[in-house]
């Protein structure tokens, strides 16, 4: 009785295990078969082959930035320096390869910066959005290390916009690569 009670103890034993195996067996054969995964280019992602979306804009890049900089030197001689400051900071040319745009387009904003009183730039930050605060904080470290003469006044500016974007302003700034 005792043998004979352990024959069937083993006997449904193996059969539930071989119910279990087959369905193993049978999913896993199910995705070996699946060529799914071969139509992902791996390739795409290497960061050895990754390339900034600029863009060549060519003559039509340095025409905004000049017609932005008469805007803007407009504004500054009719004292509407905040308005004056959102131009300067609407649509940079991120994406241009022409380094003198870039440059043409850094001094405009920073002859903007330097048009402002010590008292207003509270007020002048204010206005602001994340976006715009995070184009001026690109330019605020385009002036730390281009013009290190101008980094008094510059920190000023970092300062009050800090306290405005936050911590998070920097980090964006740091790890994007597209340069200003």
């Amino acid at each position: 009785a005792w043998y004979q009670r352990r024959v069937r103890e083993f006997q449904t034993f193996q059969h539930y295990f071989k119910q279990i195996n087959l369905s193993a067996s049978k999913a896993m054969s199910k995705n070996v078969n699946s060529t799914q995964f071969r139509t992902v280019d791996v390739d795409a992602y290497d960061e050895d082959n990754y390339e900034d979306d600029a863009r060549d804009t060519g003559d039509s890049g340095a025409a905004e930035v000049t017609e932005r900089a008469n805007q803007v030197r407009g504004l500054l001689n009719q004292l509407k320096t905040k308005e004056a400051l959102k131009i300067a900071l609407k649509n940079p040319p991120v994406g241009n390869k022409d380094t003198s745009v870039k440059e043409q387009n850094y001094e405009t904003v920073v002859s903007v910066l330097k048009s402002f009183k010590a008292a207003d730039i509270d007020a002048a930050v204010a206005d602001l959005d994340m976006v715009e605060i995070d184009i001026l904080m690109k330019y605020l470290y385009k002036g730390f290390t281009c013009s290190p003469d101008k980094a008094a006044s510059l920190l000023q500016w970092h300062e009050k916009v800090v306290a405005k974007g936050g911590l998070g302003s920097i980090v964006r700034v740091m790890v994007d690569r597209k340069g200003i």
